[in-house]
């Protein structure tokens, strides 16, 4: 026999609506990345505060593209972690965790029982857990549109850059494995976006951690 879905609350089609709004704000973004790396002029454009700000400072007259490269990605790499914290609730996170937890838990009990009853008040539920799971993504996502255009200036700066580089022949580097040359193309990619990636990551995940290890230990404290 089929089951009927809860109602949706007005709160729940608010809440889905804005979750629309943030996802398609976030492709927009994600569309202006792709255009950064595939439209030459709209990538000089976007370069700009780059060529500026950051090439001065971490640019090393082109003569050290991995130095160049692993400072780009730490400037990244804190900004989007750091800006991430302080919008994030690790208390609320986990409380929504293990709520879902919970209901899924109780959801598969009640089908194995066959319990309707059991299964429609679970699932109203989780439409209601739906809308403060939505809520609180939507929090954690505020400061994600600045710190993605800031991605986007940054990465913009850098392909103009190591185009640079290549045309300098700095572009090839020694490693254990030999000469490496960072604008080799790699289905697609260059090998210097590996490189931009492998060290953005690097750098975030201990950030985040030791982030919310302080956070946690000091909110205890209290």
């Amino acid at each position: 026999m089929p089951t009927t879905q809860p109602p949706q609350s007005k709160e729940q089609m608010e809440a889905m609506q804005k979750s629309m709004r943030t996802q398609m704000s976030y492709m927009f973004i994600m569309f202006l990345l792709a255009f950064v790396y595939i439209i030459p002029s709209v990538r000089q454009v976007v370069a700009i505060p780059g060529i500026y700000l950051l090439q001065p400072i971490i640019g090393f007259s082109f003569r050290y593209p991995l130095y160049t490269i692993f400072f780009a990605a730490i400037i990244t790499g804190l900004v989007n972690t750091v800006a991430r914290h302080f919008f994030m609730d690790y208390f609320k996170m986990a409380e929504v965790q293990h709520k879902n937890r919970k209901l899924s838990q109780r959801y598969r009990e009640a089908m194995k029982n066959r319990n309707k009853s059991e299964m429609d008040a679970i699932r109203a539920e989780q439409s209601k857990s739906m809308t403060d799971t939505m809520q609180f993504t939507q929090q954690q996502m505020k400061p994600t549109f600045i710190t993605l255009i800031l991605s986007v200036l940054i990465f913009a700066w850098l392909i103009g850059f190591m185009y640079t580089v290549k045309a300098s022949h700095f572009d090839i580097i020694n490693s254990p494995f030999g000469p490496l040359d960072l604008m080799y193309l790699f289905h697609g990619f260059y090998m210097w976006i590996g490189f931009y990636s492998l060290f953005s990551i690097t750098i975030t995940y201990p950030t985040q951690y030791a982030l919310k290890m302080f956070y946690l230990k000091k909110s205890v404290s209290k």
